[in-house]
């Protein structure tokens, strides 16, 4: 089944349900869930490297830090293996190229579209 869960969080409801949806995949399976953050740096890169952008920076990687600790909890609490990782760049591309990187068996991502129309979905990205 799923022996390896990517669970894309961001901290923020849609993220905690797609957490949890991989914490329950993963207790079912007896499978490791691995939260990923990424810190989207993409959208500062235009800026001038001065100390606003590091502070904007370092404040993207605190939320990923607590956004982090909020699955391990859940994972914690449900007796799953769990594991983490924070990144910068462009999430979309950092998440996929992560799960590549470590044979992720499927990504489950909190989604919201640009209308806020299907902002309940999951989207769940079976590897094979």
């Amino acid at each position: 089944m799923f022996e390896k869960i990517l669970v894309a969080t961001d901290g923020s409801e849609h993220g905690n349900r797609a957490a949890k949806v991989g914490i329950e995949l993963g207790k079912i399976s007896k499978g490791t869930v691995t939260a990923i953050y990424v810190a989207d740096t993409n959208r500062t890169s235009h800026l001038p490297d001065d100390m606003l952008l590091f502070s904007i920076r370092e404040l993207l990687l605190k939320e990923g830090k607590e956004a982090i600790k909020q699955v391990e909890k859940l994972a914690k609490d449900a007796g799953v293996n769990f594991g983490s990782n924070v990144a910068e760049g462009n999430p979309g591309s950092e998440i996929i190229s992560y799960a590549e990187k470590t044979g992720m068996d499927i990504i489950i991502i909190g989604s919201v579209d640009a209308q806020a129309l299907i902002s309940s979905s999951l989207v769940v990205w079976p590897r094979k």
